[in-house]
């Protein structure tokens, strides 16, 4: 994935501006402090995951409304697709636009970064300097880890958070030791456990009044449940008193309304609707009248009209030949245009012929036929005739250069013939140069071998050294042994010792003399060698090498002579070649003349173009041709008209003025256009009456539609005339209005008893009866009141011997208290209970995630570390249960993590770095950002670091923020000047 263009509606500083990289290696993003570098990245992490609302609100632009942009990437697979953000909308999730129009939503964006998110990007794909700062900072066993976590996920979030969680877990507890939270809560609750159980001794002497206790307060709960209940039924009776009134009106309704008489089916607003009826039928019937009056009256003007009108019979005709007007007046003037265009295209004809001056008659032109091979064969033969005029030339001047060159190179084979030695001179400097060489050779041989001999020499000098000095050590050791344990047998071996080393020093001393008779012998100042000094040497030398160039010229130039020779063997052959085509050209062209004669006083040269004049003639023939021939067939259509017209106007005894056509066509025109209107007014007035007929029949339908309306409300009302039907609306209203009295009251009782009034409707009593029972329900609450109180007296008695026997409330505190502890260890408990599991699984996935990834990222970081360490370092041991982080120099010596240079620590770190990246860059093609990772490095370090980024750009984008110049310069890639 490459991001290819970044456009800032509002971002922090950033507002209106747009960034476009290119597909260079790396991409350098250089400026200053504060110049918006560290925005800008933001930026890139907002447009890929998004940001929570409070770190969008810190980016909020100060001189802008809009907070937001888009950036472009392009895919693995080449496909472009715009991703755009914007804070006040959809709170800044992601809007994924693809190259077909379609719009994508966040979701679908993190199935594109295969689910990776903020953080997990930022261990893996991005650092900074202040990650090599933290770095700077930490003791060997936390660099050992930290540099594991980074080896492992690219980050140090798994160090932070083991070390989080075992500080947290000894915080809460320690198996010895009393200052952790959990071990401080065990001794204080069992301190407070032995003093409660001493406090529950106590306990038995007051069992009897907590169980009266117990029967005391169940019977003040039964007797409130009796009041309660009392309460309730007195409720219900006092309600019903006041719904008395209600009950008794609704049973006086039902009554009626069960025993009058009564209508039950009733058009719904019959009167009204029968009201309306009767006032929309009489204006309606009037004006029925009056279109029938109209109806007569137009049917009178259509018969007098239709009497003015041409019969069928000469309607057809007239209208055939009025078809026919148009072409006939486009005809006439045809005619007229031809007449001029047939004058022109004769005398152009004659012009054309004129200019051409060629002996061409008209007569000629109707046979002449040129078909469509002329022209390129005219063409070929012009062609044929420049390029042997052109080879006959090219062939003149080949002559001229081949003379020049025959005479320069006699001349330089004769001057070179000159400069030649003798041979028997050549053959006495080659001696004098073997000479030198092999006196050479041997002096060096006599110079290595008595170099050896010296050697050997020294040598055996050297052990007669050694052999004395070890002969005199041993003699000295067993004389002294022999005069100290006075064992004479030694004396005698020490002096054998000693004549035995004098011996070899003898022989040993020959052998040297020997040794140096040799030397001398061949002893290179000793050597005879020839008489030739190395100047002398050197000029025979020189002479021979000029010498031998001299005869490599010579034979050049022979072969130089030979090809000459050959080129005017060829020269030859042309020549004959020449005048062959020259023969072949001419046969073509009397054939062309004798085909086409007039040909014989132009050149060859004009005939391609005469060609197209000839093409021009022949066109402006047939158009002239064609043009006669429309100008008889328009002659023709135009009289056979005429005729036609002076047969209709004999049948249909009409005159007309046959002697101009155009007059013809007018009179023809006129009497159309009488027919026409009068035609009009026929169908006019035949409009009308139709008109008036369909408003009748309308006027009908509406008036039909009435009466069934009125017919079917008599047939709902059940009579048959109006006045049945007004009386039985007047009945129908006044059970309508008990019905709706009824269900008002009925809805009044269902608001007052909502679990029914029915019941009520069976046993109404006098007002008397209720007021009795009203009665009896108070004395009833009153003596239950009454025992009550009694209960509650003797409670607060119970209890107030209870409180004095406990004397104190200390045992209940107690006891709450210690539950209190209690529930505080459990909840330290499950606290620590949760950091062990973590803990746990924290190790259990470092130990997966490092059987499955370590060993694949040590083996990248090994090729990053010797790359970054100029090849010093060339292997990587990632840490086991007993050691850290080893590294080995190329001479096979170790070192521990705490043993390395700060720079080469952060080599090692930004190797790891570099690997993990590599490793899930296979998995996720995602731009490696850096910011100002590089600014504490020197020159070299940096160089190398920046060769690994290039490496890293071939499949990956990557991005270089920097303030430093320096950097800029080295990358030498594409630089974003902020």
């Amino acid at each position: 994935m490459r991001i290819t263009d970044i456009t800032i509606y509002g971002f922090g500083q950033w507002v209106d501006q747009q960034f476009t990289f290119s597909s260079s290696e790396i991409t350098t993003i250089y400026g200053k402090n504060e110049s918006g570098k560290s925005t800008l990245q933001q930026f890139i992490l907002f447009m890929l995951f998004g940001m929570p609302p409070k770190q969008r609100k810190f980016y909020q632009p100060k001189n802008s409304s809009k907070m937001g942009g888009r950036m472009i990437i392009m895919t693995p697979d080449h496909e472009r697709i715009i991703i755009e953000r914007i804070d006040d909308e959809s709170r800044g999730k992601a809007s994924c636009i693809l190259e077909d129009g379609s719009v994508k939503d966040e979701q679908w964006l993190s199935k594109i970064l295969n689910g990776i998110g903020l953080d997990t990007y930022q261990s893996i794909f991005s650092f900074s300097d202040t990650d090599l700062a933290h770095i700077r900072t930490m003791q060997e066993e936390e660099l050992n880890e930290i540099l594991l976590s980074i080896g492992l996920t690219g980050s140090s979030i798994i160090y932070d958070v083991e070390k989080r969680l075992d500080q947290e877990i000894g915080n809460l507890y320690k198996p010895s030791g009393r200052k952790p939270e959990i071990n401080e809560q065990l001794t204080s609750l069992q301190q407070q456990s032995k003093h409660l159980d001493e406090l529950k001794k106590n306990e038995g002497t007051y069992h009897n009044k907590v169980e009266k206790k117990h029967y005391l307060q169940e019977r003040y709960q039964s007797v409130q449940e009796e009041i309660v209940k009392l309460h309730q039924e007195r409720k219900k009776l006092d309600t019903l008193i006041q719904a008395l009134p209600l009950l008794r009106e609704a049973k006086r309704i039902e009554n009626q309304l069960n025993n009058s008489n009564h209508v039950d089916a009733f058009p719904e607003h019959g009167v009204e609707r029968m009201d309306q009826y009767r006032k929309l039928i009489l204006p309606l019937r009037s004006e029925r009248s009056t279109r029938k009056n109209n109806i007569e009256k137009y049917h009178e003007k259509m018969l007098e009209v239709n009497e003015r009108l041409l019969p069928n019979s000469t309607q057809e005709p007239l209208y055939e030949l009025l078809n026919e007007l148009s072409e006939v007046q486009f005809a006439i003037e045809e005619k007229k245009r031809l007449v001029k265009l047939i004058s022109k295209q004769k005398a152009r004809l004659d012009e054309e012929i004129q200019q051409l001056h060629v002996n061409l008659s008209k007569s000629e032109l109707d046979q002449l036929a040129l078909p469509f091979y002329i022209e390129k064969q005219w063409g070929k033969i012009r062609a044929n005739a420049e390029q042997l005029y052109y080879e006959k030339q090219q062939l003149e001047q080949q002559k001229s250069q081949l003379n020049e060159e025959k005479e320069f190179l006699n001349g330089q084979y004769k001057q070179l013939k000159n400069q030649l030695l003798h041979d028997a001179h050549v053959d006495e400097l080659r001696q004098r140069i073997d000479a030198y060489q092999t006196s050479q050779v041997l002096q060096a041989e006599n110079q290595k071998v008595h170099q050896e001999w010296q050697k050997t020499r020294l040598q055996k000098k050297n052990l007669n050294k050694r052999i004395l000095y070890s002969t005199i050590v041993i003699a000295s050791i067993l004389m002294v042994t022999s005069f100290v344990f006075t064992e004479f047998w030694l004396t005698i071996v020490s002096i054998i010792v000693i004549g035995f080393g004098l011996s070899i020093l003898r022989i040993n001393k020959q052998t040297i003399d020997m040794i140096q008779g040799m030397s001398d012998i061949n002893d290179p100042s000793l050597v005879a060698f020839v008489d030739v000094t190395i100047e002398e040497y050197y000029e025979a030398r020189n002479i021979l090498e000029e010498q031998e160039a001299i005869q490599s010229e010579i034979e050049q130039l022979n072969k130089k002579i030979q090809d000459n020779e050959l080129a005017w063997i060829e020269w030859k052959r042309k020549q004959t070649n020449i005048y062959e085509r020259f023969e072949h050209l001419d046969q073509q062209k009397q054939e062309q003349v004798t085909q086409y004669p007039f040909l014989v006083s132009i050149e060859v040269d004009y005939w391609p173009d005469l060609y197209h004049h000839l093409q021009r003639l022949l066109q402006l023939y047939e158009q002239l041709k064609e043009n006669e021939q429309l100008y008889l067939q328009e002659s023709t259509k135009v009289d056979n008209y005429i005729k036609q017209c002076e047969q209709w106007a004999i049948n249909n005894n009409n005159q007309l003025d046959l002697d101009d056509p155009e007059s013809v066509l007018v009179q023809l025109q006129a009497i159309n256009e009488q027919h026409n209107r009068t035609l009009q007014d026929y169908r006019h007035y035949r409009a009308l009456w139709q008109e008036e007929r369909n408003l009748e029949q309308q006027l009908q339908k509406s008036i039909s539609i009435y009466q069934e309306s009125i017919d079917k409300l008599l047939i709902q009302a059940n009579v048959t005339d109006e006045e049945s039907f007004y009386q039985n609306a007047a009945l129908y209203k006044e059970r309508t209005s008990l019905k709706e009295r009824n269900k008002e009251l009925q809805n009044q009782l269902i608001n007052i008893f909502p679990d029914g009034f029915e019941s009520y409707f069976e046993r109404l009593e006098l007002n008397e009866y209720y007021v009795k029972k009203q009665e009896e329900q108070n004395a009833s609450l009153k003596k239950l009141e009454e025992d009550l109180e009694d209960i509650r007296n003797n409670l607060a008695e119970v209890q107030a011997a209870i409180n004095s026997l406990e004397g104190s409330n200390e045992l209940s505190k107690k006891t709450h208290q210690v539950e209190l502890e209690k529930e505080k260890l459990n909840t330290l408990f499950r606290q620590w209970a949760i950091r062990k599991v973590a803990k746990s699984y924290l190790v259990e996935a470092k130990k997966n995630y490092r059987d499955q990834y370590l060993t694949s990222v040590i083996q990248e970081a090994i090729v990053y570390f010797s790359d970054l360490t100029d090849k010093r370092y060339v292997k990587i041991y990632p840490p086991t249960k007993n050691q850290g982080f080893i590294v080995e120099t190329r001479e096979q010596r170790r070192f521990h993590v705490n043993e390395l240079s700060q720079g080469t620590i952060d080599q090692l770190y930004i190797s790891l770095r570099f690997a993990i990246s590599k490793i899930m860059s296979q998995q996720y093609l995602l731009p490696f950002l850096i910011d100002d990772a590089l600014v504490h490095f020197d020159t070299k370090r940096m160089e190398r670091v920046i060769n690994i980024l290039r490496r890293t750009a071939k499949n990956q984008q990557v991005i270089l923020f920097t303030c430093k110049e320096e950097i800029m310069q080295l990358v030498e890639g594409e630089v974003l000047q902020l």
